[in-house]
């Protein structure tokens, strides 16, 4: 076997395709960033000799979903473009990405084309949510920073309480005059809110150490409700950053400098 044919074998191996009474249903082997799961596309027809090629009506929804709605105008200038670039359009009220007319001699091509297009926008999913997580610890970080100098309140960032907790790295450490230290994790997934009650757990049951611990979230679909709530029961104080960005400063300056020095300005 040549090198192209070894290639095309590599590309086509764990491509699917099923017939059923609209069209094909391909499965190709390229995961979406979200679901995990194989981005599948649909060739409807053929209609007076021609296909149309459609995704799964998920993508946009997708990244909506995560940050990337289209009210934007630039959102959607730079997505018309992309999809102009792949000679493909969005039909906003199906909900689907689609080319029309392709010829059934062209059908491999244009689903091959296809097929780089929702990757690209697959790889868009992923900047954007970063681009978003990013965002929130930003804002969350300079509101903070801004609230405890002016109460000139010491902290630390990216470093453990003390040495006796020194295998937890919260976000930001308060230490407060006469009061407990303040551990805070500003949460974007699970695994990092099981950090903040893990850490909780250590400092009270292990090392009999006082300490407050909080986990600020950017909304309640951050994390899974199963994680959230338990972490709404165990730490001292979980607040939701996009429902009221003062107020969840506020709130973390009372567990840090306590209910009535809070309200000093």
């Amino acid at each position: 076997m040549g090198l192209k044919e070894q290639i095309c074998a590599a590309f086509c191996e764990n491509v699917q395709i099923s017939a059923f009474s609209g069209g094909l249903a391909i499965s190709t082997p390229y995961q979406n960033f979200i679901s995990g799961d194989p981005i599948g596309i649909y060739a409807l027809g053929p209609k007076a000799g021609v296909y149309r090629i459609v995704d799964n009506a998920l993508t946009i929804a997708l990244l909506e979903a995560e940050g990337a709605t289209m009210d934007a105008a630039t959102r959607r200038d730079a997505l018309a473009q992309i999809l102009e670039e792949h000679g493909a359009a969005y039909d906003e009220e199906m909900g689907e990405i689609f080319k029309d007319g392709v010829s059934e001699a062209h059908l491999s091509k244009a689903i091959l084309e296809f097929s780089a297009l929702l990757l690209r926008l697959n790889d868009l999913i992923l900047l954007t949510i970063e681009r978003v997580k990013n965002t929130f610890e930003d804002d969350v970080r300079t509101a903070i920073r801004d609230e405890m100098d002016k109460r000139h309140i010491r902290y630390v960032e990216g470093q453990p309480v003390s040495d006796d907790l020194s295998g937890f790295t919260p976000d930001m450490v308060f230490y407060p005059d006469k009061r407990d230290p303040v551990a805070l994790f500003i949460a974007t997934n699970d695994a990092k809110l099981w950090q903040a009650m893990l850490l909780r757990i250590v400092a009270d049951s292990e090392k009999h150490l006082p300490l407050s611990v909080i986990a600020v979230l950017e909304t309640d679909t951050s994390v899974t409700q199963k994680v959230r709530l338990q972490a709404d029961n165990r730490l001292d104080a979980v607040p939701r950053y996009r429902s009221g960005p003062s107020d969840t400063i506020q709130r973390i300056a009372r567990v840090v400098v306590g209910n009535e020095a809070a309200t000093v300005h």
